[in-house]
């Protein structure tokens, strides 16, 4: 392991570099219920696995989208 970094595991700034967030982004996360450990020193760690499930619960299906962009289409088109 380098620079003694626990292999699975994120801290808040590499969780928000992991999924193209800001921290704050990460944080409110972790209040909406990502699932976290907090350390007694007070260093949260995520696992990689956790954020990727927690990723995976806002899933859209892309028909999806398109049912969303043509209704925004058609009422613009009114």
């Amino acid at each position: 392991m380098q620079d003694g970094a626990l292999r699975g595991w994120l801290t808040v700034k590499k969780a928000a570099k992991y999924c193209g967030m800001s921290e704050r982004t990460v944080r409110s996360w972790l209040k909406q219920g990502l699932k976290h450990s907090r350390l007694s020193s007070g260093t949260i760690l995520i696992k990689i696995a956790w954020m990727d499930e927690y990723l995976e619960t806002y899933a859209v299906q892309e028909n999806e989208i398109d049912k969303v962009v043509e209704g925004v289409v058609r009422e613009l088109g009114q």
